[in-house]
């Protein structure tokens, strides 16, 4: 799963709000200047909105100005800014409304934009999750304290006193939240006080980088006393007071709001509808279960003979007990819960081998990523591994690649459950997804393309299901390839992993839309796509947090494959995949129906 903080740029723009009121309403005209173009032009609207956002403009590269200093502020969510930043999405929704581009390139970016900005109005003025998400407060308040210690700008004095800067500004930060949340699900409560100690933890990890004679210690040391005293108190307000208010708002946003959240979250061009996609996924779930069960049947027959196929049982029984011990035989070959990360170090190092032997793409030679813990304050998100891209606006700076490690608190069973579920065939489709050929991979082209305007907007906005698909995508071309010689048990992974997309899509629109039970999800997730209780239940938890996420996997996955076909057929024997995969890639994450004519203009009339 690749971090979402960009990826979901508009739609987080109002969660995590405006820094000051009133202070950009000069930012941006739609008044063309001399010689401006329609690219010049969008990219003054792209800064005007990060202006409002310091800790995504962080995150993008974008440090502001001397008079604006964004490195040193958290965002502010007071109603008056609020109501600005609406002006500047009108303001921008009309500007852009009467353009008329003059390139297939530029009509590409527009319409991207245009989608884009109408996905902030709807979450303006029907969604408003800033008024009932308490848990937004303080991941926004995490984020704005760990990634400019990952950053190399600058020296580590100054990005530490900036970062002392922001610790100052999170009691204002958590009484704005007090102010704006009058109600919440009780899994958006139990969230935030969950989340909350990963922010202490990033507090003191920055008390461990200032000396002890450090000018900037005092300032430190007061700064970390107010915030964590505010921490604290949000928690206790959260338990004692906000969740023994009624609510009316709950997780679930019904079939209304739902097809609008799942359009945006596809994107401009996509003519799939939940109907669609719920239909197509669910047939999908019995062909791939019967697939893994070819698959399964030898390894079966070689490691449980005496069980004789199963011969007694039919159907979906059958197919359950067989692969399910095959299942339970390759989730013996686990790491021990200390080894997790440099098994996936060791890992990757044999992968991005195997993709330079089988030429699948060019690989970047920044060599900027790193394979970390992920950082705790996102490890409820998070469970598993995620991606973190270099910047925007500063492509040389560190990617990482995090793998969530096991609480060392967790009960003995539930870390065994987890281990076995990301045993070390899983382990490897995990780094191919997030890195390579997946999200680093992808980010690296895409952190390449020119001009830097375009490039910009298209990351700050890219599609989920371009992101996501690429992710399963390429790992299905890795499986074409030859990995692991199509050892069996890679194969039955890989076929788990894609019941595991399948059902994302299903557990996305039926819980959100279609009054799915915790029940009837637990069951699909372990009964029909062989999933462990643990993995089941995060994923439970997950479905209700982030409504049109789980589908964009799924979708993306076939938009992709059928991209590549549809393409190959055009181009006949003159098809090279590598070819292919670098293009689209180098086209940064477009929705697959806009990036399609891109790419086709580019490979099959040349």
């Amino acid at each position: 799963m690749r971090q979402v903080f960009l990826a979901t740029f508009f739609l987080t723009l109002v969660t995590h709000s405006c820094f000051a009121a009133g202070s950009n309403s000069d930012a941006f005209s739609c008044s063309l200047s001399a010689n401006e173009t329609f690219l010049e032009q969008a990219d003054r609207f792209m800064l005007a909105t990060l202006r409002y956002v310091p800790v995504e403009a962080t995150q993008a590269g974008y440090h502001g100005d001397a008079k604006a200093p964004l490195d040193t502020l958290l965002d502010d969510q007071s109603p008056e800014t609020i109501a600005a930043q609406r002006t500047l999405f009108l303001t921008g929704k009309s500007c852009f409304a009467a353009v008329k581009t003059s390139s297939p390139e530029d009509a590409a970016d527009l319409a991207l934009l245009r989608d884009s900005i109408d996905s902030s109005l709807f979450e303006l003025d029907t969604l408003q999750t800033y008024r009932f998400r308490p848990q937004d407060y303080i991941e926004m308040i995490g984020s704005g304290l760990f990634f400019p210690l990952t950053s190399n700008r600058g020296t580590e004095a100054d990005r530490l006193t900036s970062v002392v800067a922001r610790m100052e500004q999170i009691p204002r930060v958590l009484e704005e939240g007090r102010q704006n949340v009058r109600q919440a699900d009780p899994l958006y409560i139990d969230t935030a006080v969950q989340e909350s100690p990963g922010d202490i933890s990033v507090i003191t990890q920055i008390g461990s980088m200032i000396p002890a004679g450090s000018p900037l210690r005092s300032r430190y040391e007061a700064a970390s006393q107010s915030a964590q005293a505010a921490l604290s108190s949000y928690s206790v307000w959260l338990k004692e007071d906000l969740a023994r208010r009624p609510h009316t708002v709950t997780w679930r946003n019904g079939s209304s709001k739902y097809a609008k959240i799942f359009a945006f979250a596809l994107g401009p061009g996509t003519h799939e509808s939940p109907d669609s996609v719920l239909a197509s996924a669910e047939a999908d779930l019995s062909r791939v279960r019967a697939q893994m069960y070819t698959v399964a049947l030898p390894l079966h027959e070689q490691w449980f003979p005496d069980h004789h196929t199963h011969a007694d049982l039919a159907g979906d029984a059958l197919q359950n007990k067989v692969i399910g011990e095959v299942i339970d035989r390759i989730n013996d070959d686990h790491v021990e819960p200390g080894q997790l990360l440099d098994k996936v170090k060791s890992q990757a190092a044999g992968i991005r081998a195997f993709i330079q032997q089988k030429d699948l793409l060019t690989l970047s030679d920044r060599g900027n990523m790193k394979i970390v813990a992920t950082p705790e304050f996102l490890r409820e998100e998070f469970s598993v591994a995620g991606f973190h891209s270099a910047p925007v606006l500063d492509p040389t700076a560190e990617a990482e690649y995090w793998v969530t490690p096991l609480d060392p608190k967790l009960p003995k069973e539930q870390a065994e459950s987890k281990l076995r579920e990301y045993n070390n065939w899983m382990l490897q489709y995990l780094t191919m997804h997030e890195a390579l050929p997946g999200h680093y991979t992808q980010f690296e082209h895409a952190n390449s393309l020119q001009p830097s305007s375009r490039r910009v907007l298209r990351a700050l906005l890219g599609s989920g299901s371009y992101e996501e698909g690429w992710g399963e995508y390429g790992v299905k071309e890795m499986e074409d390839a030859g990995y692991a010689n199509h050892d069996p048990r890679f194969v039955l992974m890989v076929d788990k992993i894609r019941l595991r997309v399948i059902a994302n899509a299903i557990l996305d629109i039926r819980m959100q839309s279609r009054d799915m039970t915790d029940s009837e999800a637990l069951d699909l997730m372990q009964n029909k796509a062989f999933q462990t209780p643990a993995e089941a239940n995060g994923k439970l938890r997950r479905a209700k947090l982030t409504a049109g996420q789980l589908i964009t996997y799924y979708v993306g996955y076939h938009q992709w494959i059928e991209l590549r076909n549809r393409i190959q057929q055009q181009e006949g024997s003159a098809f090279s995949l590598k070819r292919f995969n670098d293009a689209a890639l180098d086209e940064g994450p477009l929705p697959i129906p806009i990036l399609e004519p891109l790419l086709t203009a580019r490979l099959v009339s040349h």
